[in-house]
């Protein structure tokens, strides 16, 4: 920039080069309309096939707006723009600096007709987010391994079809039923609710209902998008899963319901497990128990083995018992057979030196003595009789008690060890494998719901970027904007400067929370100096 004197100018008047100006320009249009919604018709369509942009103008009955749609946003379209088409874009105004070219930079467009369908479910999904339908707290759990499962769809679709065939080849075992109802046109929103109400007053209820048709546009899906079937899904009672669609396609049902499956064949994939994958796993699970208890019955084989090795025979012990006690009874008897013969002996020379003697009083005296010897030999025989009797009958009882022991203690041992190996049994390992397969199951349950919980967050973020940038949001910052009232339109024509009205003419100031009529009375234009 460069600063002269000139008369014509004025004292120190500013000189911009074109590019600062545009520059300026640039910066007063972005910041003033940072995203806008436009209405118009394509028109010379250009498409840059090496960097992916798009180049076309929007235009209406009185003007034309050059528009640029840049790759990154072109990528994301779901259908082929083509000159002609009446379309709905959202824009950020922006200036061409090179050029000097006033344009409008395309984040999205659609088909004028599919954009106010959008803008109907957009309403409803917000209302229905703002009810608490969406909560995940409201969703109902799926079983892990169902047993009925409905099927609410059209007989004829190829999305009914996709369901029956994945799930059969996936899950044999389950009872699969239709529940036919139309998916498009008139009657399709009645019918579904009908449906989803029969499935519910079922005697036997199946585990889950799948929701499903084919993809479309959103003509085609307005039944999915209703809020009357939004209202069945969320009274069921029956587990819904909503398969809408392809990947591409989100619907009102998607929100309310259970679970959404991008596609009918992947419904069939989240809703059954793999039977031959069950099939693996339960044989590595038998082939493991298998082998845990082969290892377990040989280790308590060889503690069997240890135990029986540690453990006498009471027979052996009784058979060894008995002989001692036979011997004692023998030596016992051998004794006394000694002692009597031993006596006998003494008596025998006591009577032969009676004998010898024979002095009448001295023999009746020896005869006295003799005669209490004899009854105090008998007396002596008699006592040793009772306790050798006694001694046999105690050692026979002792011997019969420790049988009663040995056999006790055997048998409490061979309880023991029976009730070890029934604690060892199968059906215990199958529980504890059990158990930590529902542990598994709870954490990736957790872990799922936090990933949602994430998503929400993003979701969250992205709508709070999206108010902040909303024209909405610069009126509310104290901005207004006048307009000049015209017949069809809700908004006007905008008066971009004091040029474009007249005195005596009726205006429109629009402020962030209403319009305000006036008719101006005096016009007042400003000229822009900046003195130094």
């Amino acid at each position: 920039m460069s600063e002269y004197l000139s008369p014509n100018l004025g004292l120190n008047e500013r000189v911009l080069t074109v590019s600062q100006l545009n520059a300026q320009v640039k910066k007063l249009l972005s910041n003033n309309f940072p995203l806008v919604v436009i209405e118009g018709e394509i028109s010379g369509l250009s498409h840059h096939r090496a960097s992916g942009h798009y180049y076309f103008n929007l235009k209406d009955e009185r003007a034309v707006l050059r528009c640029v749609m840049f790759a990154r946003s072109a990528s994301k379209l779901s259908f082929q723009p083509e000159d002609g088409l009446k379309v709905l874009v959202r824009a950020e105004i922006s200036l061409y600096e090179r050029a000097g070219q006033y344009q409008a930079v395309i984040q999205h467009m659609e088909p004028h007709g599919e954009g106010e369908l959008r803008l109907a479910m957009e309403r409803l999904r917000a209302k229905l987010q703002a009810m608490g339908w969406f909560e995940e707290e409201l969703k109902k759990p799926l079983p892990t391994f169902p047993r009925r499962i409905v099927i609410v769809s059209s007989p004829k679709g190829a999305a009914t079809r996709d369901v029956f065939v994945n799930i059969w080849r996936r899950y044999p075992p389950v009872n699969l039923s239709l529940q036919p109802t139309a998916v498009q046109g008139q009657f399709a929103v009645s019918e579904i609710c009908s449906a989803i109400a029969k499935i519910n007053q079922l005697t036997e209820r199946p585990d889950l209902a799948i929701l499903t048709r084919g993809g479309g546009s959103l003509e085609d899906l307005a039944a999915f998008n209703s809020e009357q079937v939004a209202a069945a899904i969320h009274e069921s009672e029956v587990p819904i899963v909503s398969a809408v669609g392809h990947d591409v396609d989100f619907t009102i049902a998607d929100f309310v319901a259970d679970l959404r499956a991008p596609t009918p064949s992947t419904a069939a994939e989240l809703v059954t497990p793999d039977a031959k994958d069950l099939g693996i796993r339960f044989d590595e699970y038998a082939m493991r128990i298998e082998k845990d208890t082969r290892a377990l019955v040989t280790r308590h084989k060889t503690v069997v083995a240890y135990i029986t090795r540690r453990v006498r025979d009471p027979k052996k012990d009784i058979a060894s018992n008995k002989q001692r006690l036979i011997d004692r009874v023998r030596s016992f008897v051998r004794t006394q057979k000694q002692t009597l013969t031993q006596q006998e002996t003494r008596l025998a020379q006591v009577q032969r030196a009676l004998n010898q003697a024979k002095p009448g009083v001295r023999l009746q005296h020896y005869r006295t003595k003799l005669n209490g010897a004899q009854s105090q030999i008998s007396q002596f025989v008699s006592v040793q009789n009772r306790e050798n009797r006694t001694r046999a009958t105690l050692a026979f009882r002792r011997l019969l008690q420790l049988e009663v022991q040995v056999c006790e203690q055997t048998s409490t041992k061979f309880q023991n060890l029976q009730r070890t190996l029934i604690q060892v049994r199968p059906d215990t390992n199958v529980k504890h494998f059990q158990t930590r397969l529902d542990g598994t199951r709870s954490r990736l349950e957790v872990r799922v719901g936090e990933n949602i919980q994430s998503a929400k967050t993003k979701v969250s973020s992205i709508l709070k970027n999206i108010e902040a940038v909303s024209p909405l949001a610069v009126l509310s910052r104290g901005y207004a904007v006048v307009s000049k009232p015209k017949v069809g339109t809700d908004f006007g024509e905008i008066a971009k400067s004091v040029d474009d009205l007249r005195p005596n003419e009726n205006i429109e100031t629009h402020l962030s929370d209403g319009t305000v009529s006036s008719k101006i009375t005096r016009i007042v234009k400003k000229e822009h100096r900046d003195i130094k």
